[in-house]
């Protein structure tokens, strides 16, 4: 994390820590992917985080902004069928939630967990992912998009958490992305 000290990394860490689910605050994260080791690539990143729930995802960029989001389900369900026998586009539960932790740090929740009255299905579209991309959250713009490569994306307002674009200008180039997971699968 270039240009962020110790101090900062410490104060980040037990924040997001705070914002964590209690009872996943019982695990010790373990580091299921990252591109340094594992590459750029989906494949590699489903095979090693798809049986996991919950899961981190912590993105680092080029310009140095961290953010992210915790997933609440397993990767593996963007396999799931409906009714019909159709791939379900979007998965997940209200737990998931995004977050920034630098430059700026803020959490920000599903929409759903203070509304007292059913939420629209744009404000339910939490995770989604193929072969070809990763998106989380969704209706008016995806909070988090990544490519194939993992190695472009962008963040845009949306519904499901009510969010600002999560860095700068919108698009971004990764320069890290590790994913974390909590031994409780």
């Amino acid at each position: 994390m270039d240009g962020i000290d110790r101090v900062d990394i410490t104060v980040n860490l037990f924040t997001l820590w705070s914002w964590l689910p209690v009872r996943i605050t019982m695990y010790q994260p373990v580091l299921l992917y990252t591109t340094e080791e594992h590459g750029c690539s989906l494949t590699t990143f489903y095979y090693r985080v798809e049986q996991h729930e919950p899961t981190l995802l912590m993105i680092k960029t080029t310009n140095n902004e961290v953010f992210g989001a915790y997933c609440s389900t397993k990767w593996g369900e963007r396999n799931q069928k409906d009714e019909r026998g159709n791939r379900t586009a979007y998965f997940g539960t209200g737990e998931t939630f995004l977050f920034s932790l630098y430059p700026e740090r803020a959490k920000y929740p599903w929409v759903g967990v203070e509304q007292e009255t059913q939420v629209s299905h744009a404000n339910e579209l939490f995770m989604a992912a193929d072969q070809k991309m990763i998106t989380i959250g969704g209706g008016e713009g995806q909070a988090i998009w990544m490519d194939e490569n993992i190695r472009y994306g962008k963040t845009d307002k949306c519904s499901t958490f009510n969010n600002p674009p999560l860095c700068v200008g919108g698009d971004f180039e990764i320069r890290v992305l590790e994913v974390y997971g909590f031994g409780t699968t």
